[in-house]
């Protein structure tokens, strides 16, 4: 049977994701933690973490416990550090440019308004799992069909048909091949023929490299707002995608993770609407 030693132990290196964050906060050495690790598994007789991405995740038993300890918690604290403010740390996952142009320049307001609560944003991809703990909330370009997620959509990415202002490019830069039926993708191939003079993993990447002059793209248009060299060629030329904030049904009455929720659902909406303004023509 776990000790609450053990329950503390857990809930700390889920949230710090490596023993060398979790020997940190407890003023010991990895050595240590690793050996209250083995000995917590045991008394489990189950192993309660994996490493992925050189950070180790919960197993399905280790999220039982963790879930487990972070009751005890709420219980013992009600949540809520000395100030009387909710405290804790919440992951939110979702790809490289959402992190970067829709949440991350909202960040000191919620800073503000929640002093207690940390945000770890996590850049990963649309198949990154919930159910792992990658992250506490995900954002998603495509509904889940899969798991005890509760999903909602919060609003609709538009993309454009882009290029480096002034310029009229011959060639067209598009994702890995395996994304060429994305919308966006489907559309761009209306105007260019044949195959793309490269192909980028990331929208951030395909955006730099557009801003460089390699090619045109089609960008969301909040892209064009952190990237001046960009102009839209033509807004006919255009797709949108659905915008879905994802959540463990396990972990949606959580407060930190409701109140996150609650944010994202409403600074998110007003940060496409503040970039759906008449898009930059080209020169």
């Amino acid at each position: 049977m776990l000790t609450w030693d053990d329950y503390n132990l857990v809930l700390l290196i889920a949230r710090k994701g490596t023993l060398s964050g979790a020997a940190k906060a407890l003023n010991v050495n990895e050595t240590t933690v690793s050996r209250r690790l083995a000995a917590a598994e045991e008394r489990a007789s189950a192993t309660l973490f994996t490493r992925r991405n050189r950070r180790l995740i919960p197993t399905p038993q280790g999220s039982v416990v963790v879930n487990s300890a972070t009751a005890m918690e709420n219980s013992l604290m009600g949540g809520k550090g000395e100030t009387g403010s909710l405290r804790g740390l919440v992951r939110v996952g979702s790809v490289s440019f959402v992190i970067d142009t829709l949440i991350a320049p909202l960040l000191p307001e919620f800073a503000a308004r929640h002093p207690d609560i940390t945000l770890e944003l996590v850049p990963s991809n649309e198949t990154a799992s919930l159910a792992l703990r990658e992250a506490d909330i995900a954002i998603r370009l495509a509904r889940p069909e899969r798991g005890k997620l509760t999903a909602r959509q919060i609003g609709e990415i538009e993309f454009t048909l882009a290029s480096r202002r002034g310029t009229r490019p011959e060639h067209f830069i598009a994702y890995e091949r395996d994304l060429d039926d994305l919308p966006e993708i489907r559309k761009i191939r209306e105007v260019y023929t044949g195959e793309p003079i490269a192909r980028i993993s990331s929208l951030g990447g395909i955006a730099e490299a557009a801003s460089a002059g390699l090619g045109a793209a089609m960008l969301p248009l909040a892209a064009l707002d952190a990237h001046p060299e960009l102009a839209a060629a033509d807004r006919a030329v255009s797709a949108t995608r659905p915008l879905w904030l994802v959540v463990h049904e396990d972990l949606k009455a959580r407060a930190t993770v409701r109140i996150v929720l609650d944010w994202l659902a409403r600074v998110i909406p007003r940060k496409l609407a503040a970039s759906e303004k008449p898009a930059r023509k080209g020169a």
